[in-house]
Protein backbone atom coordinates (compact mmCIF):
# COMPACT_ATOMS: atom_id res chain seq x y z
CA UNK A 1 0.00 0.00 0.00
CA UNK A 2 1.36 3.36 -1.00
CA UNK A 3 1.19 6.63 0.90
CA UNK A 4 -1.49 7.90 -1.48
CA UNK A 5 -3.68 4.89 -0.67
CA UNK A 6 -3.26 5.54 3.04
CA UNK A 7 -4.35 9.18 2.69
CA UNK A 8 -7.22 8.10 0.46
CA UNK A 9 -8.39 5.64 3.09
CA UNK A 10 -8.31 8.42 5.69
CA UNK A 11 -10.65 10.52 3.57
CA UNK A 12 -8.21 12.67 1.58
CA UNK A 13 -9.03 13.16 -2.11
CA UNK A 14 -7.21 11.08 -4.68
CA UNK A 15 -5.62 14.15 -6.23
CA UNK A 16 -4.29 15.99 -3.24
CA UNK A 17 -3.92 19.75 -3.72
CA UNK A 18 -1.13 21.11 -1.63
CA UNK A 19 -1.58 24.57 -0.11
CA UNK A 20 -0.02 27.53 -1.84
CA UNK A 21 3.56 28.17 -0.78
CA UNK A 22 4.14 24.70 0.61
CA UNK A 23 7.71 24.83 -0.70
CA UNK A 24 8.37 27.76 1.63
CA UNK A 25 7.16 25.76 4.60
CA UNK A 26 9.45 22.86 3.69
CA UNK A 27 12.42 25.23 3.54
CA UNK A 28 11.48 27.23 6.62
CA UNK A 29 10.83 24.32 9.00
CA UNK A 30 14.42 23.03 9.39
CA UNK A 31 15.82 26.57 9.27
CA UNK A 32 13.44 27.64 12.02
CA UNK A 33 14.54 24.78 14.25
CA UNK A 34 18.22 25.65 13.86
CA UNK A 35 17.66 29.41 14.26
CA UNK A 36 15.37 29.00 17.27
CA UNK A 37 17.74 26.68 19.12
CA UNK A 38 20.74 28.89 18.36
CA UNK A 39 19.11 32.11 19.60
CA UNK A 40 17.71 30.46 22.73
CA UNK A 41 21.07 28.93 23.65
CA UNK A 42 22.87 32.23 22.98
CA UNK A 43 20.34 34.03 25.13
CA UNK A 44 20.98 31.67 28.03
CA UNK A 45 24.72 32.38 27.69
CA UNK A 46 23.91 36.11 27.92
CA UNK A 47 21.79 35.86 31.13
CA UNK A 48 18.45 35.53 29.33
CA UNK A 49 16.42 33.00 31.32
CA UNK A 50 13.49 32.45 33.64
CA UNK A 51 11.94 35.57 35.10
CA UNK A 52 8.76 36.38 37.05
CA UNK A 53 7.02 39.05 34.94
CA UNK A 54 4.24 39.62 37.55
CA UNK A 55 5.88 39.64 40.99
CA UNK A 56 3.42 40.07 43.82
CA UNK A 57 0.50 39.54 41.45
CA UNK A 58 1.12 36.08 40.05
CA UNK A 59 4.33 34.71 41.48
CA UNK A 60 3.79 31.32 39.87
CA UNK A 61 3.95 32.82 36.36
CA UNK A 62 7.38 32.34 34.80
CA UNK A 63 8.74 33.37 31.41
CA UNK A 64 11.96 32.39 29.68
CA UNK A 65 13.18 35.57 28.04
CA UNK A 66 15.53 33.66 25.76
CA UNK A 67 12.65 33.13 23.32
CA UNK A 68 12.44 36.88 22.70
CA UNK A 69 15.53 36.76 20.49
CA UNK A 70 14.31 34.36 17.78
CA UNK A 71 10.77 35.73 17.87
CA UNK A 72 11.84 39.36 17.67
CA UNK A 73 14.80 39.34 15.28
CA UNK A 74 13.70 36.72 12.78
CA UNK A 75 10.03 37.69 12.79
CA UNK A 76 10.89 41.31 12.06
CA UNK A 77 13.24 40.28 9.26
CA UNK A 78 10.47 38.28 7.59
CA UNK A 79 7.97 41.13 8.11
CA UNK A 80 10.26 43.78 6.62
CA UNK A 81 11.23 41.51 3.73
CA UNK A 82 7.58 40.91 2.85
CA UNK A 83 6.87 44.65 3.03
CA UNK A 84 9.77 45.45 0.72
CA UNK A 85 8.74 42.90 -1.92
CA UNK A 86 5.02 43.63 -1.66
CA UNK A 87 3.17 45.16 -4.62
CA UNK A 88 0.86 47.25 -2.44
CA UNK A 89 1.15 51.03 -2.88
CA UNK A 90 3.22 52.73 -0.21
CA UNK A 91 5.55 55.62 0.26
CA UNK A 92 9.01 55.40 -1.26
CA UNK A 93 10.55 56.08 2.13
CA UNK A 94 8.67 53.15 3.68
CA UNK A 95 9.75 50.71 0.96
CA UNK A 96 13.36 51.87 1.22
CA UNK A 97 13.36 51.49 5.00
CA UNK A 98 11.83 48.01 4.73
CA UNK A 99 14.51 47.01 2.25
CA UNK A 100 17.51 48.04 4.32
CA UNK A 101 16.04 47.02 7.68
CA UNK A 102 15.21 43.53 6.37
CA UNK A 103 18.77 43.14 5.17
CA UNK A 104 20.04 44.41 8.51
CA UNK A 105 17.77 42.02 10.43
CA UNK A 106 18.95 39.05 8.38
CA UNK A 107 22.54 40.16 8.89
CA UNK A 108 22.05 40.34 12.68
CA UNK A 109 20.53 36.85 12.65
CA UNK A 110 23.50 35.55 10.70
CA UNK A 111 25.97 37.14 13.13
CA UNK A 112 24.05 35.73 16.13
CA UNK A 113 24.18 32.19 14.77
CA UNK A 114 27.90 32.46 14.03
CA UNK A 115 28.62 33.78 17.54
CA UNK A 116 26.65 30.98 19.18
CA UNK A 117 28.41 28.19 17.28
CA UNK A 118 31.85 29.73 17.85
CA UNK A 119 31.24 30.04 21.58
CA UNK A 120 29.90 26.48 21.75
CA UNK A 121 32.86 24.81 20.05
CA UNK A 122 35.27 26.80 22.26
CA UNK A 123 33.53 25.62 25.45
CA UNK A 124 32.11 28.93 26.69
CA UNK A 125 29.38 28.56 29.32
CA UNK A 126 28.95 32.33 29.57
CA UNK A 127 29.33 34.74 26.71
CA UNK A 128 31.98 37.52 26.78
CA UNK A 129 31.00 41.04 27.71
CA UNK A 130 30.96 42.30 24.13
CA UNK A 131 28.58 39.52 23.08
CA UNK A 132 26.31 40.20 26.06
CA UNK A 133 26.09 43.89 25.14
CA UNK A 134 25.35 43.04 21.52
CA UNK A 135 22.61 40.50 22.31
CA UNK A 136 21.00 42.67 25.00
CA UNK A 137 20.48 45.54 22.52
CA UNK A 138 18.67 43.40 19.93
CA UNK A 139 15.13 43.49 21.44
CA UNK A 140 15.23 47.28 21.70
CA UNK A 141 16.50 47.66 18.14
CA UNK A 142 13.80 45.34 16.82
CA UNK A 143 11.09 47.26 18.67
CA UNK A 144 12.27 50.60 17.26
CA UNK A 145 12.59 49.30 13.69
CA UNK A 146 9.17 47.63 13.79
CA UNK A 147 7.44 50.75 15.13
CA UNK A 148 9.14 52.94 12.51
CA UNK A 149 8.17 50.67 9.64
CA UNK A 150 4.57 50.46 10.86
CA UNK A 151 4.22 54.25 10.98
CA UNK A 152 5.79 54.66 7.54
CA UNK A 153 3.46 52.22 5.80
CA UNK A 154 0.41 53.40 7.75
CA UNK A 155 0.11 56.54 5.60
CA UNK A 156 -1.38 55.78 2.16
CA UNK A 157 0.73 56.42 -0.92
CA UNK A 158 -1.91 58.70 -2.52
CA UNK A 159 -1.48 61.27 0.24
CA UNK A 160 2.24 61.58 -0.30
CA UNK A 161 2.02 61.70 -4.11
CA UNK A 162 -0.93 64.10 -4.33
CA UNK A 163 1.35 67.11 -4.06
CA UNK A 164 3.60 65.88 -6.89
CA UNK A 165 1.16 64.43 -9.42
CA UNK A 166 -1.11 67.03 -11.10
CA UNK A 167 -4.83 66.44 -10.83
CA UNK A 168 -6.40 64.97 -13.97
CA UNK A 169 -9.45 66.89 -15.07
CA UNK A 170 -12.41 64.74 -16.05
CA UNK A 171 -14.25 65.77 -19.23
CA UNK A 172 -17.58 67.41 -18.60
CA UNK A 173 -20.66 65.58 -19.73
CA UNK A 174 -23.26 67.16 -21.94
CA UNK A 175 -25.69 67.52 -19.03
CA UNK A 176 -23.15 69.21 -16.74
CA UNK A 177 -21.99 71.91 -19.14
CA UNK A 178 -22.50 75.47 -17.96
CA UNK A 179 -23.77 78.11 -20.40
CA UNK A 180 -21.15 80.37 -21.86
CA UNK A 181 -21.10 84.00 -20.82
CA UNK A 182 -22.65 86.46 -23.26
CA UNK A 183 -20.17 89.19 -22.43
CA UNK A 184 -17.64 89.95 -25.19
CA UNK A 185 -14.10 88.77 -24.68
CA UNK A 186 -11.70 91.18 -23.09
CA UNK A 187 -9.46 93.04 -25.55
CA UNK A 188 -6.05 91.59 -25.93
CA UNK A 189 -3.43 93.67 -24.19
CA UNK A 190 -0.69 94.87 -26.46
CA UNK A 191 2.89 94.24 -25.54
CA UNK A 192 4.82 97.31 -24.45
CA UNK A 193 7.15 98.66 -27.09
CA UNK A 194 5.47 96.77 -29.91
CA UNK A 195 4.95 98.88 -33.01
CA UNK A 196 1.73 98.81 -34.90
CA UNK A 197 2.04 97.78 -38.54
CA UNK A 198 1.90 100.68 -40.95
CA UNK A 199 -1.04 100.82 -43.27
CA UNK A 200 -0.21 100.75 -46.96
CA UNK A 201 -0.60 104.12 -48.65
CA UNK A 202 -3.43 104.28 -51.22
CA UNK A 203 -2.32 103.97 -54.80
CA UNK A 204 -2.28 107.33 -56.62
CA UNK A 205 -3.64 107.68 -60.14
CA UNK A 206 -2.33 109.76 -63.00
CA UNK A 207 -5.14 112.27 -62.43
CA UNK A 208 -3.97 112.80 -58.84
CA UNK A 209 -0.43 113.59 -59.98
CA UNK A 210 -1.80 115.90 -62.65
CA UNK A 211 -3.94 117.79 -60.11
CA UNK A 212 -0.89 118.35 -57.84
CA UNK A 213 1.19 119.51 -60.78
CA UNK A 214 -1.51 121.98 -61.93
CA UNK A 215 -1.72 123.46 -58.43
CA UNK A 216 2.06 124.06 -58.31
CA UNK A 217 2.43 125.25 -61.92
CA UNK A 218 2.95 128.98 -62.56
CA UNK A 219 3.20 130.83 -65.91
CA UNK A 220 6.95 131.32 -65.65
CA UNK A 221 7.68 127.62 -64.88
CA UNK A 222 8.49 125.19 -67.66
CA UNK A 223 6.79 121.85 -66.81
CA UNK A 224 9.71 119.52 -67.46
CA UNK A 225 9.77 115.86 -66.32
CA UNK A 226 12.33 116.73 -63.62
CA UNK A 227 10.12 119.47 -62.26
CA UNK A 228 7.11 117.13 -62.26
CA UNK A 229 9.01 114.53 -60.25
CA UNK A 230 10.14 117.14 -57.69
CA UNK A 231 6.63 118.50 -57.24
CA UNK A 232 4.54 115.33 -57.23
CA UNK A 233 7.05 112.60 -56.31
CA UNK A 234 5.97 110.41 -59.23
CA UNK A 235 8.07 107.93 -61.14
CA UNK A 236 10.23 108.74 -64.12
CA UNK A 237 7.76 107.38 -66.66
CA UNK A 238 4.83 109.20 -65.09
CA UNK A 239 6.76 112.48 -64.98
CA UNK A 240 7.24 112.36 -68.77
CA UNK A 241 3.50 111.96 -69.33
CA UNK A 242 2.76 114.73 -66.81
CA UNK A 243 5.08 117.13 -68.62
CA UNK A 244 3.40 116.34 -71.97
CA UNK A 245 -0.06 116.86 -70.52
CA UNK A 246 0.83 120.18 -68.90
CA UNK A 247 2.46 121.50 -72.05
CA UNK A 248 -0.57 120.43 -74.07
CA UNK A 249 -2.83 122.36 -71.73
CA UNK A 250 -0.71 125.47 -72.20
CA UNK A 251 -0.92 125.17 -76.00
CA UNK A 252 -4.69 124.71 -75.92
CA UNK A 253 -7.24 127.29 -74.83
CA UNK A 254 -8.74 125.09 -72.10
CA UNK A 255 -7.61 122.32 -69.74
CA UNK A 256 -7.11 118.86 -71.05
CA UNK A 257 -10.23 116.76 -70.51
CA UNK A 258 -9.31 113.51 -72.19
CA UNK A 259 -6.03 112.36 -70.63
CA UNK A 260 -4.06 109.44 -72.03
CA UNK A 261 -4.16 106.34 -69.88
CA UNK A 262 -0.42 105.78 -69.95
CA UNK A 263 0.22 105.17 -66.25
CA UNK A 264 0.39 101.39 -66.48
CA UNK A 265 2.62 101.51 -69.56
CA UNK A 266 5.00 104.01 -67.95
CA UNK A 267 5.30 101.90 -64.81
CA UNK A 268 6.06 98.82 -66.91
CA UNK A 269 8.84 100.73 -68.68
CA UNK A 270 10.37 101.82 -65.37
CA UNK A 271 10.20 98.25 -63.98
CA UNK A 272 11.90 96.93 -67.13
Amino acid sequence: MSIIDIFTALGWPRRLRLPRGWQLWVLALPASVAIWSGWVALGEMCAFGLVHPLPGIADQVQLNTAITLPVGVEAYSAYALGTWLSARPMRVKARRFAKWSSMGGLGLGLVGQVIYHLLTIQGYAKAPVAVVVFVSCLPVLVLGAGATLHHLIDEPAEKSSSAQAPAVEQPESSTMRTPKSASPPAPRAERPGRRKPKKAAPRRLFADYLTDARAALTPEVDPTPVWCRQVTGCSAGTSVNLAKALRAERDQTGPVTDLPNTTARAEEEVAA
